[in-house]
């Protein structure tokens, strides 16, 4: 190997030191600023360094973004420092939060119960048992009275055809040779929503007897409507023929 060659080896080996220290000192530079942000203010700390990890996944991913980061190399080392640092943002942020609502627990109950609610509806309804029972009987109340309302407004007159459909199971059951029932598109005129997602349903149906003949039946009887599940359950049931 000519001294030209060896000179420029060496030449390359010390750029190529010189450009891995930059990188170490730009990452701890950049570590150390997420660092003192997250001292004074862990929130925004979060969002920045969430921020940052999307813009280096991108420049990771595509090579594309910001010219001084498109080595995918060099945007990986801090995609992994701006990720640590997302993560670490959001513990310390649930633990802070966490240290305010037990202070304030302790301080203010009502003004604890007003914040929990906008963070979490289950844990504050349990909490509204214990810091206010009285209220939280109210809400028990107004719960089951939207939670009625609701289930009323879904038990309308038009699922009479479903609930006309949901009982031929139950129907078919009832019968010798379930499999050759057939059953008119249409429910008989007494196939009715008869309140509390009830419905009475009338019917006919033709169907084999023991001896292989094709005959005419009827039915009556009553079904009701889950609407919180989507499901149905004959009450009663009274086939003939």
């Amino acid at each position: 190997m000519s001294r030209n060659e060896l000179k420029k080896q060496g030449t390359t080996v010390v750029g190529a030191f010189v450009r891995s220290q930059i990188v170490i000192l730009e990452l701890i530079a950049f570590g150390s600023a997420l660092y003192l942000l997250q001292q004074s203010n862990v929130s925004v700390q979060t969002l920045v360094a969430m921020l940052l990890f999307c813009v280096f996944a991108f420049t990771f991913i595509t090579g594309k973004g910001l010219l001084h980061f498109r080595r995918r190399g060099k945007a990986l080392l801090f995609l992994l420092v701006s990720g640590f640092f997302t993560l670490q943002g959001a513990v310390l942020f649930d633990e802070q939060r966490e240290v305010h609502l037990a202070e304030l627990r302790k301080r203010d109950p009502v003004a604890y119960l007003v914040e929990l609610r906008e963070i979490d509806e289950d844990r504050w309804f349990a909490e509204l048992r214990v810091l206010d029972p009285a209220a939280h009987e109210a809400e028990v109340v107004r719960r089951d009275a939207e939670a009625k309302a609701w289930r009323l407004a879904e038990c309308t007159d038009q699922k009479a055809s479903m609930a006309y459909v949901m009982i031929q199971d139950d129907v078919r059951r009832s019968l010798r040779a379930p499999s050759t029932a057939e059953f008119p598109g249409r429910y008989g005129a007494g196939t009715v929503h008869i309140g509390d997602c009830v419905y009475h349903v009338d019917g006919q149906f033709d169907a084999q007897n023991g001896f292989g003949a094709m005959l005419r039946g009827s039915f009556s009887g009553t079904i009701e409507y889950f609407p919180e599940r989507g499901s149905w359950r004959t009450l009663t049931l009274d086939v003939r023929g």
